[in-house]
């Protein structure tokens, strides 16, 4: 049976029509990854601190500050990773909530253009947050003071000077443990072949 107006596939033709729908489901899934690839906005009020470069709001969504590392949990109770955290957290007790985007909102500070603009990462948020309170940069701030370090490929270098600048004078962790955050500060300065 033909509906008017349309005449029946020739044979050699068959296959035309799961290829369309192909076509068709792959430019819905091109649409929605655009839609993911724009920025995302969040206010973050009240947050648990997970470490000193992760955090997870109300709705348990975990963000990952961008540009920054913080000592991990090596499985021996990591005094480093530990402090990072505390202070993170005296940090938003002190300024409170946080404006938080998937932009790199301290871009203006870095020195080379940045190799992985991921907007997340292991189920995480890439975001850059600032405290409502003052508008300061929360990963500036905790490289500043010694609690987290430059994270070369997500950052441009954008906080080299601070990190160096706390190594200097021993601020936070680098007063703790100077050779751990030397350690992680080579290791995250690296970047891997794929953006040389």
């Amino acid at each position: 049976m033909l509906i008017h107006g349309f005449k029946k596939w020739p044979k050699n033709q068959k296959i035309a029509l799961p290829i369309l729908t192909i076509f068709a489901f792959g430019s819905l899934f091109n649409q929605l990854q655009g839609r993911q690839s724009e920025p995302t906005s969040i206010f973050v009020d009240n947050p648990r601190i997970i470490d000193g470069d992760t955090l997870e709001a109300a709705d348990e969504k975990r963000v990952r500050l961008l540009g920054i590392d913080a000592p991990d949990d090596d499985g021996n109770g990591n005094v480093t990773k530990i402090a990072a955290q505390l202070y993170l957290e005296e940090l938003v007790k002190r300024n409170g909530g946080m404006d938080c985007t998937s932009e790199f909102q301290d871009q203006p500070l870095t020195v080379e253009p940045i190799c992985n603009k991921s907007r997340s990462s292991w189920g995480r948020l890439n975001m850059s947050c600032r405290f409502r309170s003052n508008g300061a940069s929360v990963s500036a701030t905790m490289v500043r003071h010694g609690y987290a370090v430059d994270y070369r490929r997500h950052s441009g270098l954008a906080y080299a000077r601070f990190m160096k600048e706390a190594a200097d004078e021993k601020r936070g962790l680098w007063s703790v443990n100077y050779e751990a955050m030397r350690n992680l500060a080579i290791e995250r300065g690296q970047l891997p072949n794929s953006c040389s």
